[in-house]
């Protein structure tokens, strides 16, 4: 039987968070031209986006909207109110990443192209339907897929009805993304081979401690991947 690798997007395939990064630090110049220090313009954004996101998801317009809740918080911790031109311009910053350039990681086209010629892959996404949808069509590498998924979070359940609807066997499937939260703790959970590539700009949310690393396959470049799943 062919190995399967389910296979992470945003992060992975992509840059996606460096995109949101440049929104952060522009709303931070902004907030700081209104009298808001840096830290705590970041704090607050940070709290709120962990409040909301498990609410509304991932699109890319509550990330606009989470950047006005924040600016609107900041005055209301300084009993101050919020003025709407500063406010469209904090949703203006936002909306940058509603359509962001695909910019594919190194060497991401060549080793899919390699891999999908001896190796089941599927792609699975978390976040706004229509948005993932969009990126993947851009990104040009929607047919080297068997199939793709695309859900609200990523969880070890999410991976066992993967298994069991392609009829996968555990020991021959691996997931394989830049989060420890979303990719690589769900697979150690559903008892499948996990691949950790990590990202330097991993969005802090998806940041958490690996459950089992003795169990991890970490690479430093998609590229390796390659080297670890050889043609027969």
């Amino acid at each position: 039987m062919k190995p399967t690798l389910i296979i992470d997007a945003d992060d992975t395939l992509w840059e996606n968070n460096i995109f949101y990064e440049q929104c952060i630090a522009d709303f931070a110049d902004l907030m700081a031209i209104h009298g808001f220090g840096r830290e705590e313009v970041l704090r607050t954004l940070e709290a709120v986006e962990r409040e909301r996101v498990p609410v509304v998801g991932y699109a890319p317009e509550e990330f606009a909207r989470s950047l006005v809740i924040a600016y609107q918080r900041l005055c209301a911790a300084r009993q101050r109110p919020a003025n709407d031109e500063i406010a469209g311009a904090a949703w203006q910053i936002g909306q940058r990443v509603i359509e962001y350039p695909i910019v594919l990681l190194d060497g991401v086209a060549e080793t899919l192209a390699w891999l999908s010629r001896h190796c089941r892959l599927l792609l699975l996404t978390k976040g706004d339907r229509k948005a993932q949808e969009s990126k993947l069509a851009r990104s040009g590498l929607a047919p080297l897929f068997e199939a793709v998924h695309i859900v609200t979070e990523k969880n070890a359940q999410v991976l066992r009805e993967l298994l069991a609807r392609y009829g996968l066997q555990p020991h021959e499937t691996w997931m394989v993304g830049n989060s420890p939260r979303s990719d690589v703790n769900p697979a150690l959970e559903a008892e499948i081979g996990a691949i950790y590539i990590p990202h330097p700009h991993t969005w802090g949310f998806e940041v958490e401690e690996i459950a089992a690393p003795e169990r991890v396959i970490v690479l430093q470049r998609f590229a390796e991947l390659a080297a670890l799943f050889p043609a027969p």
